[in-house]
């Protein structure tokens, strides 16, 4: 590019001075001061493309690279402190039980029970956040997925509502599923059941005691996409949540969602499972009244 510069101005330059000479001769200098002000600007017109435009257009480049730098850089600096505190809370609570138990408290069987149940549960908290790590890690690097097996949808939803119907039944909690048998979709089952579980659970979790959970799925005819929602009675979101409800370690209710045993990865592992799909997420709302959760797929025609 510079050589062509450099050649291109030689040219112009020796054009120029011919023109000044030639229409010095001929007695016509304004003339020849017209032509060489046109080939000026034509000089600036191609110094401008092929040198200045490029030269701005790659700072522009770096500027974006160094700000999205500086973004990567401030998620993963937010997800090391979210996870070195969230590992530090059961591990500061186990250690403090142990160090009790230690200095006597053992001797007292109530005590010691006592204190044994809660590091179950803080034990049991830590496995689950190591599991969702490594399955959002998994997820992220694209390992061990396959999309190309064919997902019987209300088999697989059956599947995933009888292992949590205990935890339903318990609150006396109705997961009614509503899918046509012949419905399919393409994918990783494994990662289908996955989202499909999380979302589930968590209506569940967020229901009334005594209240309706309902799974429903249907082909829409006019793009032949396949829509799949989950229906509570529980307790709704508010509308300023809406939008950060599927990043990491987020939670509308600390307390609530601590109780509730959840990881606050849940739905960010809901996220990444609907872009492996190429699905669409949308969430909808009302406080008091419950919460639809609405999973879009992709056309299936290609199925």
């Amino acid at each position: 590019m510079k050589t062509k510069f450099i050649l291109f101005s030689i040219v112009i330059a020796g054009v120029n001075y011919l023109i000044f000479l030639l229409a010095g001769y001929f007695g016509h200098p304004f003339y020849g001061m017209l032509i060489s002000g046109m080939a000026s600007l034509l000089l600036a017109i191609l110094l401008y493309r092929w040198i200045i435009r490029p030269i701005e257009d790659l700072k522009t480049q770096l500027e974006e690279a160094d700000e999205e730098n500086t973004k990567s850089e401030k998620i993963r600096s937010e997800f090391v402190a979210n996870v070195s505190h969230e590992l530090k809370t059961p591990l500061t609570s186990i250690q403090g039980f142990l160090e009790t138990l230690q200095e006597g408290a053992a001797e007292n069987p109530e005590i010691r029970n006592k204190f044994l149940d809660i590091m179950a549960i803080e034990t049991a908290r830590l496995k689950r956040l190591i599991e969702d790590l490594l399955i959002l890690s998994d997820i992220e690097n694209r390992r061990n997925v396959s999309m190309e097996q064919q997902i019987v949808i209300h088999q697989s939803l059956q599947e995933i509502i009888s292992s949590i119907m205990p935890i339903a039944q318990a609150r006396g909690i109705d997961v009614i599923l509503t899918v046509d048998t012949s419905l399919k979709i393409q994918g990783s089952e494994d990662r289908f059941k996955q989202m499909m579980l999380n979302l589930i659970e968590n209506a569940i979790k967020y229901s009334r005691d005594g209240g309706k959970v309902r799974v429903s799925g249907e082909l829409i005819p006019e793009t032949d996409k396949v829509l799949i929602q989950v229906r509570d009675q529980g307790i709704g979101i508010s509308s300023e949540h809406i939008d950060r409800l599927f990043e990491r370690f987020y939670r509308v209710d600390k307390s609530r969602s601590s109780k509730a045993g959840g990881t606050g990865l849940g739905l960010s592992i809901v996220k990444h499972i609907a872009n492996l799909f190429e699905a669409e997420l949308k969430v909808e709302s009302q406080m008091n009244e419950g919460s639809v959760f609405s999973v879009l797929f992709p056309s299936q025609k290609r199925n």
